[in-house]
């Protein structure tokens, strides 16, 4: 955890006495806060490269040619509508995403084909999903474990905050569908742009003192956490 979550939590709405809120910056470590008026539980849960693009066989990055949002073979778009190339993160998770509704992919990441084709020479991959599903279970279990820890549950919680290169263009809907964010915070969630770069911008201008955050913040080690190791196989399954 560092100075980009921190800058993050600078620009982003405190909740109101008593409630919750939480704050996920996706990446290839998804940083998790949740905090309360004046409380800070944070964590980072490795998610793996694979929302970058990394280790997915037609991945690559949220750049012109890239699958960023699909229904259908018939029914996609790319970034700057350019010829498809390859899968960035929000190709991806409507891809799965659709997969799942159509009974292609199963609750245990089975398929009966070892490709799936998208469109031309972009395919998705039985390991794509594997790797896929070992990201989005170790982003949910470890909301799922700062919620725990903090002796409070889902319906205590206000506002999500997501955060990220991606999060903005993110299918919420379909983020959780494929398990990235626990279904009982579907409503709760709030896409956000790039907070690092907000939050610094603010405190550039504001020069608050960001002590009140760095002082009450507490880390949770999800490596000594019981709780975790259970909630990530938990989440493994759509």
């Amino acid at each position: 955890m560092g100075a980009d979550i921190v800058a993050g939590l600078n620009c982003t709405e405190k909740p109101e006495k008593n409630k919750y809120c939480i704050l996920v910056d996706l990446g290839t470590n998804a940083e998790i806060v949740l905090f309360s008026e004046n409380r800070y539980i944070c964590t980072s849960a490795a998610a793996g490269p694979c929302f970058e693009g990394v280790g997915i066989e037609c991945g690559m990055n949220a750049s012109s040619g890239a699958i960023c949002e699909y229904n259908s073979a018939l029914s996609y778009r790319t970034i700057e509508n350019a010829p498809a190339r390859g899968i960035c993160a929000t190709g991806l998770i409507d891809i799965i995403a659709v997969l799942l509704k159509n009974a292609i992919c199963d609750e245990t990441g089975y398929t009966e084909t070892k490709k799936f084709r998208i469109t031309g020479d972009v395919f998705i991959s039985d390991k794509d999903i594997r790797q896929f599903q070992n990201a989005k279970a170790a982003v949910c279990a470890g909301i799922l474990t700062l919620i725990k820890a903090s002796g409070i549950s889902c319906d205590n919680i206000d506002k999500v905050y997501i955060s990220g290169g991606f999060a903005s263009e993110m299918n919420i809907d379909n983020a959780v569908i494929t398990g990235i964010i626990p279904k009982e915070l579907k409503d709760k969630c709030i896409a956000l742009r790039n907070t690092s770069l907000a939050g610094t911008i603010k405190y550039a201008c504001e020069k608050k003192p960001l002590a009140e955050i760095t002082d009450n913040a507490r880390y949770e080690d999800l490596s000594q956490n019981k709780d975790f190791a259970e909630l990530f196989i938990d989440n493994m399954l759509f």
